[in-house]
């Protein structure tokens, strides 16, 4: 038979187990010490918590924690309604947009010039045309992707 007052019996174990009535009150009387053991020590944490000052210290911790996340929001706040109203974000917006215009005319007169040097020459045009096909895939990439990030500022 088990020695009930020095193990543990877990939940598993009552709900797997057929235990006789004096098995059952060993239990239930070990059980019971445990919670008593675990009040006493409850009792002691926080008696030595309150002694010791710990609950305000940390109380007025969380308070000033707070209080710097006020303040740090209410900064982002008025810092982004200044770009905004400067129209930062719009003016960056604008400049990748022109920029991006600038590439596509540059990428088209490029394109005419290896169409051109094509006739001269079959071979350098063909390396031309991957090239230009390769930068401007990139370019739109690049600029879609920063086009996106900007709009979802500006809309946020």
């Amino acid at each position: 038979m088990k020695d009930y007052n020095n193990t543990k019996t877990t939940s598993q174990e009552v709900v797997t187990n057929q235990w006789t009535p004096k098995e059952a009150v060993e239990t239930l009387q070990n059980i019971s010490k445990n919670i008593r053991g675990y009040s006493w020590k409850m009792k002691e944490t926080m008696k030595s918590l309150r002694e010791s000052g710990a609950i305000p210290e940390f109380a007025e911790a969380i308070r000033d924690g707070s209080f710097a996340l006020r303040e740090t929001v209410g900064d982002i706040n008025e810092t982004t309604k200044e770009l905004k109203r400067k129209g930062i974000f719009v003016d960056t917006a604008s400049a990748i947009e022109d920029t991006y215009k600038s590439a596509e005319q540059s990428i088209a007169n490029v394109k005419q010039i290896a169409i051109d040097s094509g006739i001269a020459s079959p071979q350098t045009s063909k390396a031309i045309h991957d090239g230009l096909e390769l930068v401007k895939k990139e370019t739109n990439l690049v600029t879609g992707t920063v086009m996106k990030g900007i709009k979802h500022k500006v809309v946020a």
